[in-house]
């Protein structure tokens, strides 16, 4: 009887350690999946970058529009650094589209006022660095290898995690572990989320 009682109490410690240990391998991989990500960002960024939608005026008049021809491009270069899910474009598109719906309800009253007292940033992504979604101007290996990790959820194949920086910038990031590789694919970042 006692020998049954002790196989069931180790029995129950086991299962207790073993997810925590399984989370904690999840939780390294999802930083490594985030240091890889801004590993790429430092090789590839200010190409990157160029691709995003931007505003642009319309010729002779006070209007613009949310320019979004390289959109496919844009959101092709973030797939192909092989750090995020194959629904990810569409989560790019959808940040963009918002702001191009918005722009083009604008009444030209609207315009006029915005060419008279100027338009400021109207994008979230327009006073930020689209990568690391702050204003600093100059990042290294080492600004990476000191960001840290916080409030890490996981939910069996979806997780969260807040990345704070050596500057204290947070930054949440979602992910999915997929299917075909079983590793964890960023879902959205920052704005694109």
């Amino acid at each position: 009887m006692k020998t049954l009682w002790l196989t069931g109490i180790m029995t129950a410690l086991l299962a207790c350690v073993a997810p925590a240990s399984a989370s904690t391998a999840d939780e390294q991989a999802l930083m490594a999946r985030v240091q890889g990500f801004y590993g790429w960002v430092l090789k590839n960024g200010t190409q990157v970058s160029k691709l995003q939608p931007a505003i642009k005026d319309i010729p002779g008049s006070n209007k613009f529009q949310l320019d979004t021809k390289n959109i496919k491009v844009f959101s092709g270069k973030f797939m192909a650094s092989g750090y995020f899910s194959p629904e990810f474009p569409a989560v790019i598109e959808r940040y963009y589209g918002k702001y191009q719906q918005q722009f083009a309800a604008y009444t030209p009253a609207e315009f006029a006022q915005m060419a008279k007292d100027g338009r400021g940033p109207l994008m979230d992504t327009e006073d930020m660095d689209i990568f690391f979604c702050a204003q600093e101007y100059e990042y290294k290996k080492s600004f990476i290898s000191k960001m840290k990790a916080r409030n890490i959820k996981l939910d069996g194949d979806k997780a969260s995690m807040v990345v704070v920086s050596p500057y204290q910038w947070e930054t949440e990031f979602r992910f999915a572990r997929i299917n075909s590789n079983s590793q964890w694919m960023i879902t959205g970042y920052c704005v694109f989320q």
